[in-house]
Order: structure tokens, then C-alpha cells, then sequence
């Protein structure tokens, strides 16, 4: 680890301090998000796991909140099968940076067996899990798991009751359409009392989703890539919806937001990186769609009609030098009230080696500029302030 990211060890010791790395803590924070991609069939997975744990080290250096572990199965799109696995295994290798799981992908899951497995995986972290959850949206990781994707919402929600249900009582009783469960007491809970913070990923058009956001205090996540501001603000504004009939002021609602981040060295390497999440929107297209193209595991690449080309990625997206990148954030903070951002910065076929360069320099010069345009970033779009002034 180099030398200026040594220095910015104080950064994190007060970005972290205390609470601040706990649940319920209000702020402005930044995300790592770890999708464990193979572009290459040729890389030995082991060296790609060993450089995700890498950049976890090296984000927890430079202050970040969270590190996000993706939930994908049996393609080269992400090696990442099991996010509470690599949540278990990084509390080992880290002391105060969250460990979050972006997303569990609720419908794939025996919901009882995942009740005590994050009661586990939150007590071995020392209290630091984050819960991310959703539905999924791919047909062929559903069906190499024995579900139907047309029951995904449905079996979301009964997943969901039945952990709440958990968390809440220490002991289930359910009878749903796809789970049954009888009177059975639980023998493990949390280490955060009643439940790990819940981060709700999708489904922000589903009026009954956004109000349960709402009614339980769960923080929306919106995985934005490089979409336009103003579409991200129409999804915000379907989760306010669910906040206000909640009967809460939405100024009160926390908001996440992921982005495709790149902080490049020069011009050369920021068009290599937009070609890069070219490729990633090609494979993640193909893979939500019904009939995806494999060699083996490895997901064929096709052109997507009227795809941007990498210039366009580049114009569109959070990728460039540091100056770029800290005021297309400055935006998203400024514009959509952003409480969290999560940097997916190991796209394509980005080694760990220029992804580590990337987060190396958005500590060392992005992070500086923020902070010099906004000041302190935990005061920024705090929650509770904004429920105060109700």
C-alpha cells in the first residue's frame, strides 16, 4: 500500500469513529461494490476473489461505509455465488468498514435456514452486516436453482415476511403459498438488535414494496450505472411515494445509489473502461433476457441494438480524471439527496490492478474535492435533520 494511502488512515479513523461505522447512523457515506466479474474464462477465479478482498482492505483504508458482495449464479457475468460467505470471510481480514450484501437475491433462498445464517454472519463481523435484498431478475440463475422467475415477487415477499417475522420474534410461524413453516423458535439472533440495517434494491414500481420501505425504515438502493439524473429521480420519487404513505415526510428517506466509477489515467485508459461497461451492459442484458447465449459458463457477447458506443459511455458516465468524477457525484448528492454512494469500479474486464489505481486515486483526489466543495460529508442529506425540520 502506498504511502499518501498510509496518510489517509486519520481520514478514516473519523469518516469510521465510533457509531459512525454502526447501524443507525445517518450520512453521507461511499459503498464499494464488488461484482467479482471474468471476463477472461482463462483467469483463475481464485486471483479474482483474491483481488476483491484487496480492494475491500484498501477501501476501509480510505474511509468508505460499506463494501457490497453481488449475488450472481453460474455465469462468468460474476463470481459471486454467496454474499454472506464473503462477508464472513472479510470480518476476518477487516475491523470497521460494513460488510454488505448487495443483494441477497431473496426468491433463491430456504428462508429459515437465511434467517440463521445472517444471524451468524452479523455476529462473527461484530455487529457490521448490512442487509441488501432483492428479488433477481435473471431467468437462467432461477432455473439452474429450481424456481420460476414468474414467482419471484411473490416468493420476495414471503421470504421477506418470514426474516421480519424472525427478527422481530425470535421464532416463526408461517403459512404462505410457497413456504410453510410451523411453530419453530430460532437459536441464533443478530448481534444488531432486532435486525442488521435492510436495504431494499428494485422493485420501485411496486406501490406495496415502496410503502413496506417506508412503514419499516428500510433504505431504497437504486443501481444507476450511468443513467441520466433525471430517471434515477423518478425512481426516488416512487420510493417518497411508499415513504409518504407511510406517513413520513420523504425529506426523512435515506436514498442509495450505485454508479458505474472509474477515476481514469488519461484519456486512453477512460475509453478502455467505457468499453469495459459496454461489455457489462451487453452480458447483463443478455442475461435478464429469456434465451441467453453460453460456451459453457462464459455468456457469449452480442452488440445490443442502438447501443451507445464507448465515446457515449464516456460522455454519459462517472469515468475520467478526478476533477469529472467529483462533480458528476457533486450532482448526484446535490440533486438527488444521496446518503449513500456505491462505486462499482471492477467492471468487464478491469484487473484488480487498475481497479486498485482507480480507488487509490478517488481516496487521494476525489474524496479531497468533495470535501472541499461540501465540507464535512457525514452532514450531507442526513435523515434525521431533514425529519427534524418536519
Amino acid at each position: 500500500m502506498t504511502g499518501h494511502v498510509a496518510r489517509l488512515r486519520h481520514r478514516a479513523a473519523i469518516l469510521l469513529e465510533g457509531a459512525g461505522a454502526r447501524k443507525g447512523e445517518s450520512r453521507m457515506e461511499f459503498g464499494l461494490f464488488n461484482l467479482t466479474p471474468q471476463r477472461d474464462p482463462a483467469q483463475p477465479p481464485a486471483a479474482l476473489i483474491a483481488g476483491v478482498i484487496e480492494q475491500v482492505k484498501l477501501a476501509e483504508a480510505l474511509g468508505f461505509g460499506v463494501a457490497w458482495f453481488a449475488e450472481h449464479h453460474f455465469s462468468n457475468l460474476s463470481l459471486s455465488p454467496s454474499p454472506l460467505l464473503t462477508v464472513a470471510h472479510c470480518a476476518g481480514v477487516t475491523r470497521r468498514i460494513r460488510l454488505g450484501t448487495g443483494v441477497a437475491v431473496l426468491p433463491l433462498y430456504q428462508p429459515m435456514r437465511l434467517a440463521e445464517e445472517i444471524a451468524y454472519v452479523d455476529i462473527v463481523s461484530g455487529g457490521r452486516l448490512v442487509l441488501g435484498i432483492g428479488s433477481g431478475s435473471q431467468n437462467h440463475e432461477n432455473r439452474g436453482l429450481g424456481t420460476d422467475i414468474a414467482e419471484a415477487h411473490e416468493r420476495f415477499r414471503e421470504v421477506l415476511d418470514i426474516l421480519e417475522m424472525a427478527f422481530r420474534d425470535g421464532r416463526v410461524a408461517y403459512e404462505g403459498r410457497h413456504f410453510r413453516i410451523p411453530p419453530t423458535p430460532l437459536s441464533l439472533r443478530p448481534l444488531q438488535q432486532p435486525a442488521p440495517p435492510v436495504w431494499l434494491a428494485g422493485m420501485s414500481a411496486d406501490p406495496a414494496i415502496a410503502r413496506r420501505i417506508g412503514e419499516r425504515g428500510y433504505t431504497p438502493f437504486v443501481s444507476a450505472q450511468w443513467m441520466p439524473v433525471e430517471a434515477v429521480l423518478a425512481k426516488r420519487r416512487d420510493y417518497e411515494a411508499g415513504w409518504r404513505a407511510a406517513g413520513h415526510d420523504p425529506r426523512s428517506m435515506p436514498f442509495a445509489v450505485q454508479r458505474i466509477v472509474y477515476v481514469a489515467d488519461g484519456r486512453a485508459d477512460a475509453l478502455d473502461a467505457a468499453e469495459h461497461a459496454r461489455y457489462t451492459q451487453r452480458v447483463v442484458t443478455s442475461l435478464k433476457g429469456r434465451a441467453p447465449e453460453f460456451d459453457g459458463h462464459v455468456v457469449r457477447e452480442r452488440p445490443l441494438p442502438q447501443e451507445p458506443s464507448p465515446e457515449e459511455i464516456l460522455a454519459a458516465a462517472m469515468i475520467g480524471d478526478a476533477e469529472r468524477v467529483a462533480g458528476m457525484i457533486a450532482e448526484d448528492i446535490g440533486r438527488l439527496g444521496v446518503s449513500h454512494f456505491s462505486c462499482f469500479m471492477q467492471f468487464g474486464g478491469i484487473d484488480a490492478k487498475r481497479a486498485m489505481r482507480s480507488l487509490e486515486r478517488f481516496g487521494r483526489d476525489v474524496i479531497p474535492l468533495l470535501e472541499r466543495r461540501f465540507g464535512d460529508l457525514r452532514a450531507l442529506n442526513a435523515p434525521e435533520r431533514a425529519a427534524a425540520a418536519e
